[in-house]
């Protein structure tokens, strides 16, 4: 099967469109598969509260965010 189907693969970098924390709306960010609305809601409350993250792992401040749901989101998020 691999044999028949190899002419049609290729291997290519992806480039991974990541979101602003510091500028994304709620329904933005919500609507990653890995940001649920409550995290979003946290994110954006927090921002409000205490002004832009100055990097990505202050995201680790918020109690809705453990340490699975961080390395998850981690690649597709960013401060800048």
């Amino acid at each position: 099967t691999f044999q028949k189907i190899k002419p049609y693969l290729q291997l290519g970098s992806v480039t991974v469109k990541k979101l602003n924390i510091n500028t994304a709306a709620v329904e933005v960010l919500a609507a990653h598969p890995y940001i649920k609305g409550s995290i979003a809601k946290s994110i954006v409350a927090y921002r409000q509260q205490h002004g832009p993250f100055n990097n990505v792992q202050e995201l680790q401040k918020l109690m809705s965010i453990d340490n699975m749901v961080y390395e998850k989101i981690r690649p597709y998020v960013t401060t800048e």
